[in-house]
């Protein structure tokens, strides 16, 4: 039972706050540079300002966030291979920046890493935490259906 505890605390709040409410979580606990270390290289599409006029995926994402650093290693090497990546760009922004208020979400976000599909920057839809690159992809292709 304190493990399930646990990490539903860690997935709510992420790891570095659950930490602070359970202290034997400290040893586990990731570094900036091993959040940093864990993304491997992006295109410029992926990296930094809204594409005006366009559908995109934004992650939203937080320093110290294991299921973040868990997305940038399997699911963002998985998406960018594929051919929807082209159609639809994937970024990272982190919550906690203050251009995450320039998006217009539907709600708060609530649940890290959520991938929001923005057309125009205004939220379509949303996939809330961590879920493994094939449940992604079907949930993004969900998401596209919306669209059409």
């Amino acid at each position: 039972m304190p493990k399930l505890f646990a990490r539903r605390l860690t997935a709510l709040l992420g790891l570095a706050a659950a930490a602070a409410f359970l202290p034997w979580l400290k040893s586990i606990s990731v570094s900036p540079a091993a959040h940093a270390a864990a993304a491997p290289p992006v295109e410029a599409a992926a990296t930094g300002q809204p594409l005006a006029g366009s559908v995109q995926l934004v992650v939203f994402e937080s320093e110290g966030c294991v299921y973040c650093n868990l997305f940038r290693r399997h699911v963002l090497p998985a998406y960018s291979a594929s051919p929807r990546s082209r159609e639809v760009p994937l970024r990272f922004l982190d919550l906690n920046a203050p251009d995450a208020d320039d998006v217009a979400l539907d709600a708060p976000v609530d649940l890290l890493p959520t991938a929001v599909l923005l057309l125009n920057n205004r939220e379509v839809g949303r996939i809330p935490g961590y879920v493994a690159p094939e449940s992604f992809f079907h949930a993004v292709n969900h998401l596209m259906s919306r669209l059409e």
